[in-house]
């Protein structure tokens, strides 16, 4: 079974009822990225790890970016672009190969007639004076010449560089032994002594100790440690049999490992498109941490916190064995054209030695790369406008994106009094779409990213708040924005690891302004659309970083410059710049972030609920954490206006405190911002998975073949490299051929690499 599969299957389980927005880990090696939620929307939608050897300069205010997940559409439609510019400029140059090559030969054989006929009247000139020459020599003469010839031309030549690879599908069996037997009365043909048999059509390879083939039923038997191996990856076993007529095989006490899981099962079969395993169980023998938690209130981020390896906390440590085990019934995975679709029946569940509850039926829902997943679970939550909400879930495969899926729920909201209402969830893996109504809050809300390309993509909302980079997450009644976001690196550029990063982003979309004033400012309310253009960028030098781990002390000193320039479709403008010094420190278990803007503005937005800028002309934020105890830690965060000059006259534009509860490995985080009057919850997960296993009665695999394939494959670019030489006065155009790969002529739709 593929790795990935079975990595959703236990995260899937272990993670269902920890994990809102139902994310999962993209490899063994790393958690996968995801998208970048604000968290005043989805508190508790799971965040990668931030690794404590970041310098400060590297982790913001506002949101990051986040690599894309899956090739978006422009992305596959301008590789294409580019490779078919690319194949078209070398085949241009092929053809003047060809062409330089066909006069080449032309005047080769003209100079080669004159030759032969100059040297033919030179030897009937001097025949009475001179030795008959022999047709032989004559020859040599003549070769000579013309070898002469070529070697002059070759210098002017369009001259052609390394070459293309084909693949040739063979379609024989081949069979391998240190003996090979045949009974001509059962028709049986048996091979010992390490017999090898080899499929090249399938890349499929078959070890045993003996093998026996029968030619009158056409089928194959093999004994004792059997060893399959296909693209690389083995599955063993006692004893296979395979039909070759009906196409099926079965596998007595099949084994595999893939990555960090085992399997083994009593029996194993093939028919047809259905792989079936009876008596079987999955186990993770090697320790491997599923880091899942939540961006903090106000950008805290206790993770970043260097902790002594003696001082950690774990859940182990309280409640010994916490390995998670589940049995199930049934377990069918059906592969579908567009999707992997993963039903567990009677599932029970258990938590160490706790047993916790049984499943009488799930179903998960993922695309063929893994890269996300949803199920048939209830879910809980709150959203700005909304508040709290409550209900089950219930997930349906679409065909609108490759792997796409719909979760519908019913809810119950609670915003003024308890209401009723549903939320729509599409996920794929460029897209992520939410739009929900309760009844209570009488409200309709939509939140959701497109990505179009690695740094293109679309934002778009209604009485969500959208990210705004640097501003802040600001809440406009209804939005649809372009975005273009970018950074770079200049490294080591006043020091050694004394880094100038950049990072610039371009927006264009329409906006209607906020009618709801969330922040007291007296300012008059208007329902004012428009188009909105704006440019953001940041520089930030690092200036001093100093770092000693066993002692818990950590230090670093940026300089950050940011700037704002924005036209609206009324003819207005909004200027910002802010210049400041950032510093990050941690002594012992104290760590704080503290910032300070210089700023200059000019800001005449009509849009002012929504993107007015509140800052003033001298803010400082303050993000700090204390870690009392290894099951405590406490932290707030704020951002102050110190010249009085804010809209609503405040000096705390953003004040928030949390408290965090519990082992380094399950915290539970409880929060409050008193600017957007919200409560928080969001729990911290990081589960060694060494131990915990996965057994079944019978699991069915509907479509092996297309298990975690994707339909279309994505295309890659080509790379050329051309380059021009001069080598006194003749021209030498060298055109190399890098990496190409011919298309297999059998799956003429197949991308070329």
């Amino acid at each position: 079974m593929n790795n990935k599969l079975l990595i959703t299957l236990l995260v899937v389980i272990f993670g269902a009822k920890t994990v809102y927005g139902a994310d999962i880990i993209k490899s063994p090696q790393e958690l996968e990225q995801l998208f970048s939620d604000s968290f005043y929307e989805s508190p508790v939608s799971p965040m990668p790890k931030v690794d404590v050897e970041q310098s400060q300069t590297e982790v913001k205010e506002g949101s990051q970016i986040k690599p894309v997940r899956g090739m978006p559409l422009f992305k596959k439609t301008r590789i294409k672009i580019t490779n078919y510019l690319r194949e078209k400029d070398y085949k241009k140059n092929l053809e003047l190969i060809e062409k330089q090559k066909a006069e080449q030969k032309r005047i080769e054989t003209e100079e080669s007639a004159d030759l032969r006929k100059e040297l033919n009247i030179k030897l009937d000139d001097n025949s009475e004076n001179t030795k008959p020459v022999s047709e032989k020599k004559k020859k040599q003469k003549l070769k000579d010449k013309k070898n002469e010839q070529v070697n002059e031309q070759q210098e002017k030549t369009l001259e052609l560089e390394g070459g293309v690879k084909e693949h040739v599908t063979s379609n024989d069996v081949i069979l391998d032994a240190d003996n090979i037997d045949y009974d001509d009365k059962t028709l049986d043909i048996t091979a010992t002594g390490s017999p090898v048999l080899v499929f090249p059509p399938q890349n499929v390879t078959i070890k045993a100790e003996k093998m026996i083939y029968n030619q009158a039923s056409n089928i194959l038997k093999a004994y004792g440690k059997v060893e399959v191996i296909r693209d690389g990856n083995s599955i063993f076993g006692d004893y296979m049999q395979i039909n070759l007529n009906e196409e099926n095989a079965f596998m007595d006490n099949m084994k595999t490992k893939a990555a960090m899981m085992t399997v083994n099962a009593k029996k194993s079969e093939m028919d047809g498109d259905k792989v079936i395993l009876h008596d079987g169980k999955f186990l993770s023998e090697e320790s491997y941490i599923l880091d899942l938690h939540t961006k903090m209130i106000g950008g805290n981020n206790f993770n970043r916190m260097i902790i002594d390896d003696e001082d950690r906390s774990s859940i182990t440590d309280e409640v010994g064995d916490t390995a998670v085990n589940i049995k199930a019934k049934d377990i069918i995975v059906n592969a579908k054209r567009d999707h992997d679709v993963i039903t567990l029946k009677k599932a029970h569940i258990k938590y160490g030695d706790y047993d916790l509850f049984t499943i009488p039926s799930m179903t998960i829902h993922t695309n063929k790369k893994h890269e996300f997943f949803d199920a048939n679970y209830p879910e809980l939550g709150s959203r700005g406008r909304l508040g709290m909400f409550v209900g089950p879930g219930f997930v349906f495969d679409t065909p609108l994106q490759n792997g796409s899926t719909l979760k519908v729920l019913p809810i119950l909201n609670n915003k003024s009094g308890i209401g009723f209402g549903g939320m729509l969830k599409y996920r794929s893996a460029t897209n992520y779409t939410d739009m929900a109504y309760g009844s209570s809050a009488d409200v309709f809300i939509l939140k959701g990213k497109q990505f179009f390309d690695d740094k293109f993509y679309m934002q778009y909302g209604a009485n969500s708040y959208m990210d705004e980079w640097w501003f802040g997450p600001r809440m406009p009644k209804y939005t649809a924005e372009f975005i273009y976001h970018d950074r770079g690196v200049i490294p080591s550029t006043i020091g050694k690891d004394l880094d100038l990063q950049f990072r610039h982003r371009f927006g264009i979309g329409y906006m209607q302004n906020n009618d709801v004033n969330r922040y007291g400012e007296d300012i008059a309310r208007n329902d004012v659309g428009t188009i909105r253009t704006r440019y953001m960028a940041e520089a930030s030098q690092s200036l001093f970083s100093y770092k000693d781990k066993e002692n818990l002390k950590y230090l670093d000193l940026a300089l950050v410059l940011q700037g704002s320039a924005a036209l609206y479709g009324t003819g207005d403008t909004q200027f910002v710049g802010r210049l400041g010094p950032r510093v990050h420190t941690q002594y012992k278990y104290w760590m704080q972030d503290i910032g300070f803007f210089a700023s200059a503005y000019q800001d005449g937005t009509p849009m002012q609920m929504y993107d007015m800028y509140r800052y003033g002309h001298a803010n400082v934020y303050i993000r700090e954490a204390l870690r009392v105890h290894k099951y405590l830690t406490v932290a707030w965060s704020g951002s102050l206006t110190m010249t009085g000059d804010s809209p609503n006259g405040e000096m705390f534009q953003e004040n928030s405190f949390i408290v965090a509860l519990g082992p380094d490995d399950f915290k539970i985080n409880i929060g409050y911002d008193w600017v957007r009057r919200q409560t928080y919850f969001a729990l911290v997960v990081a589960m060694d998975t060494k131990g915990s296993s996965v057994e079944f009665d019978r699991m069915e695999i509907k479509n092996p073949d297309r298990l975690a394939k994707n339909n279309q494959e994505e295309p890659e670019l080509k790379v050329y490299d051309i380059e021009n030489q001069q080598t006194g006065d003749n021209k030498n155009l060298k055109k190399k051929m890098m990496y190409a790969e011919v298309i297999d002529i059998e799956d003429p739709d197949k991308e070329q690499i």
